[in-house]
């Protein structure tokens, strides 16, 4: 849970100084149902707010860099499931006939477990069927779970025009990341989350994470507000469940048409 307040009026002619804390987090027992998460996910990443253009509203065009954990607590089995509803996931973006379409959406992605691999970046998949097959192409790596290396190589290398991303003020920046669990090696991925928070907006799928720590960890990753960038499941057993609840969601909330 969080909340925000924003300062409305600067303190003047000795006027009593503003509060230093603005936000607020506060980790609960509730856990979320696989519905709610799926309206979440519908509401604020897969159909997000328009933009306005020449006084239209238009849909939004966005260079999405996913970044998936493959370390060995996943096992294959699972890291299977996750690449299936992840493609599934990817193919209900905007605009629905093609979302990637390299005119609209443009998708990289790196994988990651003790090292990380860069499987595509936003210029080699100029349609959603390659975004898909590349993403069912991730080879299951099993080792540890180096997530501020992941972290690190997506700041210092993807986003550049050189990997195919959009120098616009019309394209926004985003990060998907889906990960089991708190890092165990490459040293201090808040830290690092918080770089990359700096040049995109970063989301994040977290599954199976119990722990105080990965939890406090995790919700690091994300960008504020916290609710609207972290979602979160019990396990990849209902992985295809959540995304079967999305594809229902979807059908009743309509893509904004693209100005491009």
């Amino acid at each position: 849970m969080t909340r925000e307040r924003k300062i409305l009026r600067y303190p003047a002619n000795g006027g009593a100084a503003c509060p230093t804390e603005l936000d607020e987090e506060k980790q609960t027992t509730q856990k979320p149902t696989i519905q709610s998460t799926a309206t979440a996910i519908v509401s604020y990443f897969m159909r997000q707010p328009s933009v306005m253009k020449r006084g239209e509203a238009i849909g939004q065009l966005r260079d999405l860099l996913v970044i998936v954990d493959s370390s060995g607590s996943i096992t294959n089995a699972f890291f299977e499931t996750a690449k299936t509803q992840l493609a599934r996931l990817l193919g209900m973006l905007c605009p629905i006939s093609d979302p990637f379409d390299s005119r609209y959406q443009r998708a990289a992605l790196l994988e990651y477990s003790t090292d990380v691999k860069e499987i595509f970046d936003f210029d080699d998949k100029p349609s959603t069927r390659l975004v898909q097959q590349g993403v069912k192409s991730m080879p299951y790596m099993d080792a540890g779970t180096c997530t501020a290396t992941a972290f690190n190589y997506a700041y210092n290398n993807m986003f550049d025009t050189t990997k195919g991303m959009r120098n616009s003020p019309d394209v926004k920046q985003e990060v998907l990341i889906l990960t089991d669990g708190q890092s165990n090696c490459g040293g201090n991925a808040t830290a690092a989350a918080l770089k990359l928070q700096d040049k995109a907006d970063v989301f994040g799928l977290m599954i199976g994470i119990n722990t105080q720590p990965g939890m406090k960890e995790v919700i690091s990753y994300v960008s504020y507000p916290k609710n609207k960038h972290l979602f979160a499941i019990e396990g990849f057993q209902v992985l295809k469940e959540l995304v079967d609840e999305i594809e229902q969601l979807v059908t009743n909330v309509p893509c904004v048409e693209f100005d491009v």
